[in-house]
């Protein structure tokens, strides 16, 4: 079976698609594939441990254990030298029964399709093995990565002696998020920053900025930053409390001559790029199909509307708490900036599904994206999970209405097509 998916291995600790055979194997595979040591790191969920342990037994003496850091932590661990390849215990979003393990190649990128796919393959021959011989090594990242970020962010004087709310969901960055907000020079106000192994994500961070806007309000912050378990998702907050469009944090970012989206990006960004005179391309979803992309054409800003985002002059993944200081470093006042921009209108659902019949050969979803390109002012995306058994559906319209109309009747010729 093929065990990664988008972004690594994930799911649920203990299951068939990731238990201690598949972290040790993983550890066995690494060990024999990249020289030098095999960097690690971790989210807080309670499994880390565990999950650190088997890989000791694949790993031995060349695993170097850096403890608990952000994913782009190690790849600014990666890019100074520190080794070939490393690991990151962490399933991002996920609630804390999940786990994953994301490898990082080379300098610190994600690692190209051919070798996570020979990687993938080998972990079925490594299963079993004998442990490896002798045990973690010991590392200290927390300098390289305050250094990196430092760089990464650059001019941020006009954020000096303001405040900021800063959500770092229970996750990897409580620590070394507020130490970078004190080496800027910021007031930081902190929440979601107690882990207790179970807690990550729950009810705090990106993916749930509620308490984060109340924060911004009641501490009268310039905005916020909302970050996921393994930090390299970023949700940002005006001063109004206003949650920002991934879209728009992606327009704030931008520059020319062009900027990387994925399908999901919304047609608004789109337009707006182009009445400015910034190119834009889009790729299929996945952060990895953004920096390929980047780096073809040479481009310095990519991301997607989930709030990851690559900056080409930053670090090699990308990093919450960087990309959020980035966009506000251009101007705290977020709401001018944007001066009213808004994404059109849409309706996006997941659909459960028993079979993955090819969308391009369905004769009834055929014929109403047929229409749909006719009568809309948005665009229609289909697209099966990757991971899951589910159809995908976004819709863009000019009023929300109009779009569940339309999805209602995707969602109803699908059937009819079964």
């Amino acid at each position: 079976m093929r065990r990664f998916g988008t972004d690594g291995i994930r799911g649920l600790w203990g299951s068939e698609a990731l238990n201690s055979k598949v972290a040790t194997a993983l550890g066995h595979v690494l060990r024999e594939r990249f020289s030098g040591p095999i960097p690690i790191v971790r989210d807080t969920r309670e499994s880390g441990g565990e999950i650190l342990a088997c890989l000791e037994q694949g790993l031995g003496r060349m695993g170097v254990d850096y403890g608990v850091m952000p994913t782009p932590a190690l790849s600014a661990i990666l890019r100074d030298g520190e080794g070939e390849a490393g690991i990151a215990i962490t399933a991002s979003h996920n609630p804390w029964q999940d786990n994953g393990l994301k490898v990082l190649g080379p300098g610190g990128r994600k690692l190209e399709p051919d070798v996570e796919q020979a990687i993938d393959l080998a972990l079925a021959q490594s299963m079993g093995l004998s442990p490896a011989e002798g045990s973690l090594q010991e590392g200290q990242g927390d300098e390289i990565y305050l250094a990196a970020q430092l760089r990464a962010i650059g001019d941020a004087t006009a954020l000096s002696g303001k405040r900021l709310a800063l959500d770092t969901a229970h996750g990897a960055a409580y620590k070394t998020g507020p130490r970078l907000l004190d080496a800027l020079g910021i007031e930081g106000v902190l929440i979601g920053g107690e882990p207790t192994g179970r807690n990550i994500n729950l009810g705090v961070g990106a993916l749930h900025p509620e308490g984060l806007s109340s924060t911004v309000l009641q501490s009268s912050c310039v905005a916020g930053i909302g970050l996921d378990g393994d930090a390299d998702r970023c949700t940002l907050i005006d001063a109004r409390g206003e949650i920002i469009h991934g879209d728009a944090l992606l327009l704030l970012l931008a520059s020319s001559p062009g900027l990387v989206g994925t399908v999901m990006c919304n047609t608004a960004l789109e337009r707006t790029l182009e009445e400015r005179g910034i190119q834009f391309c889009r790729t299929a979803v996945g952060d990895r199909n953004v920096q390929l992309e980047m780096a073809a054409r040479g481009w310095g800003v990519g991301g997607e509307p989930s709030g990851h985002v690559l900056l080409a002059d930053a670090l090699p993944t990308g990093d919450g708490l960087v990309t959020g200081l980035r966009a506000l470093a251009g101007g705290v006042n977020l709401a001018a900036r944007l001066n009213g921009w808004t994404p059109l209108p849409a309706v996006q659902i997941a659909v459960p599904v028993d079979t993955k019949p090819p969308l391009e050969e369905h004769g009834p979803i055929q014929a109403i994206l047929a229409e749909a390109e006719e009568r809309l002012t948005g665009r229609v995306l289909l697209r099966y999970s990757g991971t899951e058994p589910k159809l995908r559906v976004l819709v863009e319209a000019e009023s929300l209405s109009v779009a569940q109309i339309w999805v209602d009747r995707i969602v109803a010729a699908f059937g009819e097509g079964l």
